[in-house]
């Protein structure tokens, strides 16, 4: 994560919003940037929502690098494991990653 994530986030979100639809890698990299960016700043919810489209995007491009960061990314959940959000996360992530 390059920056302050308050300032980065917004940054973020238009890059993936001007991401085309049909270039799944780089929307699941800024999705997991994304994520990294929400959980920084304590919007669990937020950083909950934005993993899971990672994840999603990961599994259609078949992507271990992605999933890898993704992974990376729930590790550092642990703290709020316990957490509503995370917890539907992680029964995501177990069904997608088995």
């Amino acid at each position: 994560m390059i920056g302050e994530p308050a300032r980065a986030e917004p940054l973020i979100i238009e890059g993936l919003r001007r991401e085309d639809a049909d270039q799944q890698r780089g929307r699941a990299f800024h999705a997991y940037w994304l994520a990294s960016a929400q959980l920084r700043l304590g919007k669990l919810d937020e950083a909950c929502t934005s993993a899971g489209l990672a994840l999603d995007l990961a599994a259609v491009i078949d992507s271990p690098r992605v999933s890898g960061h993704v992974q990376e990314l729930h590790r550092r959940m642990l703290p709020y494991a316990r957490e509503a959000p995370v917890l539907a996360f992680e029964q995501r992530l177990r069904e997608a990653l088995g």
